[in-house]
């Protein structure tokens, strides 16, 4: 899924305060939430847990990648720059054909 990893490549262009690490994955796991419906911090972890081997299977992780908590995400999303979150999320609505997609199979 060739726009599935230009938006994770883009996800990684948002400045990550740890160091040596990168949040992609739980910034990918918040737009695709959002998108299909949980938008709180909650109910995103439930979305991971629910569906975590279809977004395995989806974002090609591998298979002892370990499921983000409420408090990863809390943290995540309190440390980032939500500016350029925000800009990019907004464009991944508009070019990403596939997010319609996904989020029906993820109902």
């Amino acid at each position: 899924m060739t726009q599935t990893l230009n938006l994770i490549e883009q996800l990684q262009q948002i400045p990550d305060y740890r160091k040596g690490k990168r949040h992609s994955l739980q910034l990918m796991l918040v737009l695709l939430g959002t998108v299909c419906g949980y938008p709180w911090l909650s109910s995103l972890a439930d979305f991971s847990q629910q569906h975590w081997s279809t977004l395995c299977e989806i974002l090609e992780l591998p298979a002892e990648t370990r499921i983000p908590s409420y408090s990863t995400f809390r943290r995540v999303l309190h440390r980032v720059e939500l500016e350029p979150l925000m800009t990019l999320f907004n464009t991944a609505l508009v070019w990403t054909n596939w997010l319609p997609a996904l989020c029906k199979r993820m109902r």
